[in-house]
């Protein structure tokens, strides 16, 4: 229970962090180097052999379709079969805002709809996501200071009452560095904080009860290509829970197509992708 709880807390602050900042286009946001069209990926759990590793069982298999302005515009998620279980695809204004997303199952069937609007400096200041009937599910709106970086964002029930409230704060290159997570009542529900390298890359993440206790943290590694090669997982006491390294093949391009990940040295899985460049 206490490490789904965990793994629940990391997904909130993932997809609150991720939602408020904001990326170039969609190659920014998924690392990719040069002009890419398209990009298959497939996971498969791995078995440790002898000075190397074995594929073993398919488990994900996604297909990434881009513009030749670097923004996704479908992408498609596979069953270990080889069925689809979900496809979504995307539009965007005329400067490259998304500002539609559709998720479709595996019959065709819309299951979901997001809608984005933006200010006039092209900041994202409301987002509302609609369930397959076309009813309103949530709604957020943003703020931002003076710089242009996110300040607070609201979280909507569908009857208009407020879900949670966030704070942030924001270090000189624009970057989240403290998230206060609010009830309703406003009353404080999760602290979330963030560290920097000189290049961006996210070099460590804490979170913090209400009452200030820590609840986890993780730091995190990248080589010269900006890609994850070391995530360390600590206990409350400081103590090393998991440490998960990755070992990256990549192309001409410097994008990886191979990927092996590692938990305490013991293989977990591994990802291979085919690239298409424009």
């Amino acid at each position: 229970m206490k490490k789904n709880i965990y793994i629940l807390v990391i997904s909130l602050m993932f997809v609150s962090w991720t939602e408020a900042k904001e990326s170039e286009n969609s190659w920014a946001e998924l690392n990719l180097k040069g002009n890419v069209k398209s990009m298959k990926e497939k996971k498969y759990e791995v078995a440790e052999k002898i000075d190397n590793f074995q594929k073993e069982k398919l488990t994900d298999s996604n297909i990434f379709v881009f513009n030749d302005k670097g923004n996704i515009i479908e992408k498609y998620i596979y069953k270990p079969d080889g069925s689809l279980k979900m496809k979504s695809t995307y539009k965007y204004d005329g400067n490259g805002k998304m500002i539609e997303q559709n998720g479709y199952n595996e019959n065709g069937s819309l299951e979901e709809k997001s809608t984005y609007k933006y200010d006039g400096n092209g900041k994202k200041i409301e987002q509302n996501r609609y369930n397959e009937n076309g009813n309103l599910e949530k709604k957020s709106t943003y703020k931002y200071d003076g710089n242009e970086n996110i300040i607070e964002e609201h979280k909507y029930n569908p009857d208009g009452s407020l879900y949670f409230k966030s704070i942030y704060m924001n270090d000189s290159n624009g970057n989240i560095i403290e998230e206060k997570r609010c009830k309703s009542d406003g009353s404080l529900d999760w602290r979330y904080t963030w560290r920097y390298d000189i290049n961006g890359n996210t070099i460590e993440t804490n979170w913090y009860k209400a009452d200030g206790s820590l609840t986890g943290k993780d730091t995190y590694k990248y080589d010269d290509n900006a890609n994850q090669i070391e995530r360390n997982r600590y206990n409350t006491d400081g103590s090393l829970r998991a440490k998960y390294t990755y070992k990256y093949d990549y192309d001409k391009n410097f994008n990886w197509i191979k990927k092996i990940e590692l938990e305490n040295d013991v293989p977990l899985s591994v990802w291979e992708r085919e690239i298409e460049y424009f």
